[in-house]
C-alpha cells in the first residue's frame, strides 16, 4: 500500500452486531486494494488522531452517529445507515410488547428529531439499499445528493451451489427471531402446509428462542453456532428459502441462498424486492395465506423451484463484495476531499 494511502478510522462501537460485522469485514478486506488504511476503534478516548476521514459503521434502528463523532472539529464524518425499522414499523410489529406499543411513536420520534438536529455534521450517508435511501431522506432531513447507495455482496468463494440432494426434504429460515422476521407466521403457514406437503421447516434462531417452537411437529430448530460450510449445506438441501420480513434494510441471507442454488421466497416491502429481484416469489408478510401458497408452490412443483433456483443463482452475480469496496471508496475519498470549512462541526 502506498504511503498516500487515505487513513480512515472506522468506529465499530464497544459490540456489533452479527449482520453488520459481516459487513464490515467482507468490505474492509477489499479496501487495501482501493488503497485505503483502515483504522478501527471502538471508543472516544481510541478515535484515531491521523485519519482522513471517520467511518461510523454501524447505524441500524435509526440511530444516529454517537455524540463523541459529532461534537469537535474532527475529519469529515461517513454513515453507513442500515435501516429505520423501530422509527418505520409500528410498535408492536417491532418490540411485540404493550410498552413497546405505547412508547414507540415517543421513541421514533426521538430518533428523527435527533437526526435532524446532527445532519449537518454528517458528511455523507452510505445506504445498503435503495429502499434505505429513501428511508434516510424521509427520516434524517440529509440532502438526497449526500445519501449514497452501496448494496452489500456474496462471498462467491464460499457460498456456491451443490449438486447432492437431502433425504428428508425442508424449509429453511434464518434470523435473530425479532418480531419484524415473522417466524410466527411462518410457524402457522408451515402448520397448515402439513395438510399438503411432508415437507420439515428448519429454523436457525437464538437459543433463547428455541423452546417456543421446538415440540412443534415437523419443526427442527438449530440454536447452536453453524460455519458456513453448515450454513451453505442448509441453503443447498432446502426446497426453499423463506424469509416474508416485515421489515429488512438489505437481507443478506436472501442473497446467500440465491448464490447457493436456493429458491427464495421472501417479502414484497422493504428492500426484500429490491434485492431478490425477479428471482424469488414474494408475498406480503402480513398475508399467510400467500405465504402458505408459495411454500406449497415450492414443494409440489420441482420444476417452478428449478427455475427459480437458476434465476436466483443468476441474479446472485450481480453482487459482490469487490464491488461494494469501491464503492464505499469512492464515497470516502469524495468526503475526504472536502475542505476542513465544510468539516469541522459543532453540534
Amino acid at each position: 500500500m502506498k504511503d498516500s494511502a487515505l487513513r480512515v478510522g472506522i468506529y465499530q462501537g464497544p459490540e456489533i452486531p452479527q449482520s453488520f460485522k459481516v459487513y464490515a469485514e467482507n468490505v474492509w478486506r477489499h479496501l487495501p486494494k482501493q488503497d485505503i488504511a483502515t483504522i478501527p476503534f471502538k471508543d472516544r478516548k481510541d478515535l484515531p488522531k491521523s485519519a482522513d476521514v471517520l467511518w461510523d459503521i454501524r447505524s441500524g434502528g435509526g440511530n444516529p452517529p454517537p455524540d463523541f463523532l459529532l461534537e469537535h472539529p474532527l475529519p469529515p464524518l461517513v454513515v453507513t445507515v442500515h435501516g429505520f425499522a423501530p422509527v418505520s414499523l409500528n410498535g408492536w410489529e417491532y418490540f411485540r410488547t404493550l410498552k413497546g406499543l405505547i412508547m414507540s411513536g415517543q421513541y421514533a420520534k426521538h430518533k428523527r428529531e435527533r437526526w435532524r438536529e446532527v445532519r449537518t455534521a454528517v458528511g455523507s450517508i452510505i445506504a445498503v439499499s435503495a429502499f434505505v435511501k429513501d428511508e434516510a431522506i424521509r427520516f434524517t432531513g440529509v440532502p438526497a445528493d449526500r445519501i449514497h447507495v452501496c448494496h452489500h455482496g456474496v462471498d462467491s468463494n464460499a457460498f456456491t451451489p451443490g449438486s447432492d440432494t437431502e433425504s428428508e426434504p425442508y424449509f429453511f429460515h434464518i434470523s435473530n427471531d425479532e418480531p419484524r422476521k415473522n417466524v410466527r407466521a411462518i410457524v402457522r403457514a408451515f402448520r397448515q402446509l402439513r395438510r399438503h406437503c411432508r415437507a420439515q421447516l428448519v429454523l436457525k434462531l437464538p437459543e433463547e428462542s428455541a423452546r417456543n417452537y421446538e415440540k412443534i411437529e415437523g419443526i427442527r430448530v438449530l440454536s447452536g453456532f453453524l460455519t458456513t460450510e453448515e450454513l451453505v449445506r442448509l441453503y443447498r438441501h432446502a426446497l426453499a428459502f423463506i424469509f416474508p420480513s416485515l421489515y429488512e434494510g438489505f437481507g443478506l441471507p436472501i442473497l446467500e441462498a440465491m448464490a447457493c442454488g436456493c429458491p427464495v421466497i421472501t417479502s414484497n416491502v422493504s428492500a426484500c424486492p429490491e434485492i431478490a429481484g425477479e428471482a424469488a416469489i414474494t408475498v406480503d408478510p402480513r398475508d399467510e395465506d400467500g405465504l402458505l401458497e408459495a411454500m406449497r408452490i415450492f414443494c409440489q412443483n420441482p420444476r417452478v423451484r428449478a427455475e427459480r433456483a437458476a434465476v436466483g443463482l443468476q441474479r446472485s452475480q450481480d453482487f459482490s463484495w469487490s464491488r461494494s469496496a469501491q464503492c464505499h471508496a469512492n464515497i470516502l475519498r469524495a468526503a475526504a476531499s472536502k475542505s476542513t470549512q465544510e468539516t469541522f462541526r459543532n453540534v
